[in-house]
């Protein structure tokens, strides 16, 4: 397991343009882990792909930044922040972008394409609710998807992660104790949920 002050010297390091796998072994992990964290920095920020009709922007973050917050529910419900996100389907060429990375989920359309962005995977997303969720794309609607829209003829939709929350809790403390970084963060979540709403995350 990496820890976090590992994390952070690996940013460091990185930033400072030291390979990956040696900056790695530099900060005492193993050379199996070394080379996994090599083989994931050569991997592209982005990717495209075709459901159907549809051409899909996948992204992390937003469509400029890996860890950007142009596509979180705020930002999207934002009128000034409009012109952007619709920009950003004319100069990527696609009809809907799928993103995560805000761990809220939002689904927005805007004139040229649809905005999915699934939330949190595995945290509770809503009130009253452990699931977490995940973003589906095809060319039928899933009988079992919480909500949805549709474009370019193919379903976009979210279906809820059902998880053993007693297992989670035991693996995350076992990772990240408390006085983590990751534990100030997401511990109080994961325990006791959120506040959002699921009309928050698909307006009528």
């Amino acid at each position: 397991m990496v820890t976090d002050p590992q994390i952070r010297t690996l940013y460091r390091l990185d930033c400072l343009g030291v390979p990956k796998e040696r900056a790695a072994l530099r900060v005492g992990i193993d050379s199996k882990t070394a080379r996994r964290y090599r083989r994931l920095g050569k991997l592209p920020m982005h990717l495209t792909a075709q459901v159907g009709d549809a051409r899909i922007g996948i992204v992390h973050g937003d469509a400029s930044s890996l860890a950007g917050w142009g596509f979180a529910h705020d930002r999207l419900d934002d009128p000034s922040h409009r012109r952007w996100v619709e920009s950003m389907f004319r100069e990527a060429n696609v009809h809907a972008f799928a993103s995560t990375h805000t761990c809220l989920p939002a689904f927005r359309r805007f004139d040229g394409g649809v905005v999915a962005n699934n939330g949190a995977a595995g945290m509770p997303n809503f009130v009253g609710s452990r699931c977490g969720l995940l973003t589906r794309i095809g060319a039928r609607p899933h009988p079992m998807r919480l909500y949805g829209l549709e474009v370019a003829g193919v379903a976009i939709e979210a279906l809820r992660i059902d998880y053993d929350h007693a297992r989670f809790i035991d693996r995350f403390l076992a990772s990240w104790p408390e006085g983590s970084p990751a534990h100030e963060s997401y511990h109080r979540r994961i325990v006791h949920g959120t506040r959002f709403r699921l009309e928050q995350a698909i307006p009528a």
